[in-house]
């Protein structure tokens, strides 16, 4: 059973289980279909995502702003068509500061979405303007 139909066939796992489910429901019924490949091929996925956490742990202190950002940045080489990682500390920089602005901005956008969506689950209702249908939206605008 490949990705594909692993994902498509999780439906059964959510109808039976339930709608709170853990990591580890999860990989025993993937294991259940036969969705891992052989161990070796496991293992080489393993120990690559353990790298990309890994790399993600590694941080740089920008001596201007105070600020600590990720050192290595996945980025994408398009005329190879695969991921490296990038030093910030590497960079010219220019670029390595416009990077750390961009990231900065990212993460003060993702602080106020976590914060919203956080009250939202909380109770607070603050997103009734996202209607699911025409009623509710005449109703958000009356």
């Amino acid at each position: 059973m490949g990705p594909a139909e692993i994902i498509a066939s999780l439906k059964e796992l959510c109808e039976t289980e339930g709608p709170h489910l853990t990591t580890e429901q999860i990989v025993s019924w993937i294991e259940g279909q036969g969705g891992y490949e052989s161990d070796a091929d496991l293992i080489r996925f393993a120990k690559k995502m353990k790298a990309r956490q890994l790399a993600r742990q590694l941080l740089f202190e920008d001596p201007d702003s105070g600020q600590k950002v990720k050192r290595l940045w996945s980025l994408r080489d398009p005329r190879l068509k695969r991921r490296y990682y990038a030093d910030i500390t590497r960079l010219p920089e220019a670029r390595r500061k416009r990077l750390i602005r961009q990231y900065a901005k990212y993460l003060d956008q993702m602080r106020n979405v976590r914060r919203a969506l956080s009250d939202y689950f909380a109770g607070q209702q603050f997103f009734a303007f996202y209607a699911t249908d025409d009623t509710e939206l005449a109703e958000v605008e009356a």
